[in-house]
């Protein structure tokens, strides 16, 4: 996760080495492998984001960095964070130029609200759904769907932005197999992954978008331990529980609990398509809308 702070890049030479052509902020977040800082492209005058390696030397990390740049070349949808370019800084270390996003994270969001109404819950599912219908139909999985990743943009949080393609795998024809580790955060990992028995398909971001559409509306994960070992062995062996058993307090409409739990099923050929999704989600709000409307 990439998490916002400020710096005095005058002072880290590491951020010096970008083209001439980038006038770089204050404003950069970091991660286990890259630093983002955001940059004033003076060719384009877009304000953009550099992603670039902490070491160059990692050559998965190198292989990582160059799937996520082609994978975001590949996609144009209003929902997911915009390639621009890439380029290598004059250390040899490799970068992706994206559109800068002003907003919150829903992790943001959630941490200081913890619960959202389902009309906002709807209005993140379904741009992001549709996002995701696109990646499967052309042969992309995401494999990081989680809040983290899940940008509320400025103004007002309205427009909602899939970020962080650097788990994503292209299916290129086949489906995708396990190359013997796991990735991913443990909350929201699908059954399949864990046991690595099976070939992968889009049906594990529909399980994660399930997972994190139930938190958004209880204000906690189905699955949570302080031991990882225990939380995948939860998503093994246990059918997610209802959500008005974890928020008992709570109203929830049926639709959405119907959907959910369509979504969260072990089994992955038992979970919707995203596409179909789409459908479902922009049904239930026309609903509730229609609901509202009347009280």
């Amino acid at each position: 996760m990439l998490r916002s702070k400020r710096g005095d890049i005058t002072r880290r030479g590491f951020f010096m080495a970008f083209p001439d052509y980038y006038q770089l902020s204050s404003e950069f977040g970091e991660g286990a492998v890259a630093k983002v800082v955001r940059a004033g492209n003076l060719k384009t005058g877009n304000t953009v984001a550099l992603k670039v390696l902490k070491d160059i030397t990692d050559e998965e990390d190198i292989r990582r960095l160059g799937r996520e740049m082609d994978i975001l070349s590949r996609i144009e949808h209003p929902a997911v964070v915009r390639y621009l370019g890439h380029g290598t800084t004059s250390e040899g270390a490799p970068y992706v130029e994206m559109e800068w996003l002003e907003g919150s994270s829903l992790r943001d969001v959630l941490m200081a609200r913890e619960r959202l109404e389902l009309i906002e819950i709807l209005d993140i599912l379904i741009p992001v759904i549709s996002a995701l219908a696109t990646c499967h139909e052309n042969g992309i999985i995401h494999r990081d769907i989680k809040p983290e990743n899940i940008m509320l943009c400025s103004p007002g949080g309205k427009t909602v932005k899939l970020i962080d393609f650097g788990m994503a795998k292209l299916l290129k024809g086949t489906p995708i197999t396990h190359d013997g580790q796991l990735f991913g955060t443990p909350q929201y990992i699908a059954p399949e992954r864990i046991t690595m028995d099976q070939d992968l398909t889009g049906a594990i971001d529909v399980y994660a978008l399930g997972i994190m559409a139930y938190e958004m509306m209880t204000g906690v994960r189905p699955f949570d331990h302080e031991e990882v070992q225990k939380i995948l062995m939860m998503h093994l062996t246990e059918k997610v529980p209802p959500m008005h058993e974890m928020a008992p307090d709570l109203a929830i409409h049926p639709g959405f609990s119907r959907i959910v739990r369509r979504m969260v099923r072990q089994e992955p050929l038992q979970r919707p398509l995203a596409t179909t999704l789409y459908t479902d989600f922009r049904v239930l709000r026309a609903t509730v809308e229609r609901m509202d409307s009347r009280l």
